[in-house]
């Protein structure tokens, strides 16, 4: 069996860690296309370096640009490479336009589609991660579900074959990697919050980018931010100054994200991975979004949403949360086998 696998920004290249390995044990002849969505080394090649796994067989430096002129570029550049190595698959991961592209290539040469982590939902169709994710579901013959919530999402949307809970690979990561977290290199506070923030939403707006950064001045707190450089672009384009308590560092390995979640004080942020990684390894987190896509983590108040009254992130960043985390909803651990047995699906 043989399979083309696409990834193009740091979640996918997390996610698809294990799986890749899996699929090597087993026999199975993957080639994996980066189409350069992250293109930034902190963010792309320390990434692969960091968790040992095989560089890309191809890269397609898209690059940035909008919505449409990115993934346009990538349809284009991953048709070409299905014609050439004719896969029995397409293998593709969350959310991003990278992984949109690949669907979309792959269905309309009449390749089977395998979306992992399919059917989650944050019911938020002003998020673009929302509708790269459900068109990615209902073309894709094989979905693996990293919740049981999920299944019941693609069920609700009248896709019922081809659904397999597999549990999330990204917890799977975490067990594996979480002695060899490292602290980065730069001098980070004995006491501190961590802080990302990269989605269109909150940075491309000056207004809620000046507040964002106004509510975390007043905080009495250091303030570690990792910074995402087309964040960093923002910041200068609208000329907004960095307060005090921000020690801003250059994006960080897959292992440092490790130690500098499991050692802050609490987790501000908008990824949707870092969320998740939050709530398994005990640090609670409050989401900069309308909606999370992990309603799981909202339970006992280990993840609070702030959008609206973005005033109030200090107040949500130190409550405490109510009750335990329940990790066991995101599988056993054994995610990678799991999603190798899945894939099988596509040969039936």
């Amino acid at each position: 069996m043989n399979v083309v696998t696409i990834v193009g920004a740091r979640p996918n290249f997390i996610k698809a860690a294990l799986v890749s390995l899996e699929l090597k044990r087993n026999g199975v002849d993957e080639f994996m296309v980066h189409t350069g969505q992250h293109y930034d080394a902190g963010l792309s090649s320390q990434i692969f370096n960091d968790l040992k796994i095989k560089l890309p067989d191809l890269n397609l430096n898209v690059g940035s640009g909008s919505h449409a002129e990115q993934t346009g570029k990538m349809l284009i550049e991953i048709e070409k490479v299905l014609l050439v190595q004719k896969p029995d698959a397409v293998v593709v991961y969350g959310d991003t336009n990278s992984t949109l592209a690949g669907a979309l290539a792959g269905v309309k040469l009449k390749i089977p589609i395998v979306h992992i982590e399919a059917g989650e939902r944050s019911f938020d169709k002003s998020m673009p991660e929302e509708i790269n994710r459900i068109i990615c579901d209902h073309i894709a013959k094989v979905n693996c579900c990293a919740t049981k919530d999920a299944v019941i999402n693609l069920k609700n949307e009248g896709i019922k074959e081809g659904v397999f809970w597999t549990g999330d690979v990204m917890l799977d990561l975490i067990k594996k990697m979480a002695n060899a977290a490292k602290q980065p290199i730069d001098k980070i506070p004995s006491r501190f919050i961590l802080f990302t923030l990269h989605r269109a939403e909150n940075t491309d707006n000056r207004i809620r980018l000046t507040k964002t950064i106004s509510a975390l001045a007043k905080i009495d707190f250091s303030i570690v931010w990792p910074m995402h450089p087309r964040t960093g672009k923002m910041m200068a384009k609208f000329n907004i100054n960095f307060p005090n308590n921000i020690i801003v560092i250059p994006p960080v390995s897959y292992t440092e994200m490790l130690w500098l979640i499991s050692h802050s004080y609490r987790v501000a942020t908008d990824s949707g991975g870092i969320q998740k990684e939050s709530y398994w390894l005990g640090t609670p987190c409050v989401t900069l979004l309308k909606k999370t896509p992990w309603p799981q983590t909202l339970k006992s108040g280990w993840n609070q949403e702030v959008w609206d009254g973005i005033e109030l992130l200090s107040e949500k960043l130190f409550l405490k949360p109510r009750g335990k985390s329940n990790v066991r909803q995101f599988g056993e651990g054994d995610a990678a086998k799991k999603i190798f047995q899945s894939i099988l699906y596509v040969k039936q």
